[in-house]
């Protein structure tokens, strides 16, 4: 998804996400942009950076939000 340290995300609360929509997701009192997805009606996050976790089982989602935007200053 391409989202950079130092990039500005906008997100619009109150959306219900779509698989494949980067959400802002609380997991464990902690804020992460992920990409929401969906497998046998059950939703998880995946992480796009390949330093990252590969998938995050949500079983306790909270999504903060969903991006609509991002601002990269060059």
């Amino acid at each position: 998804k391409h989202i950079c340290d130092g990039d500005l995300v906008i997100c619009e609360h109150g959306l219900t996400p779509s698989p494949g929509d980067v959400v802002a997701a609380l997991i464990d009192n902690e804020s992460t942009l992920k990409t929401y997805m969906v497998k046998n009606r059950k939703p998880y996050l995946k992480a796009e950076n390949p330093n990252c976790s590969p998938a995050i089982p949500a079983d306790e989602l909270v999504i903060q939000g969903v991006v609509i935007a991002m601002i990269r200053y060059v």
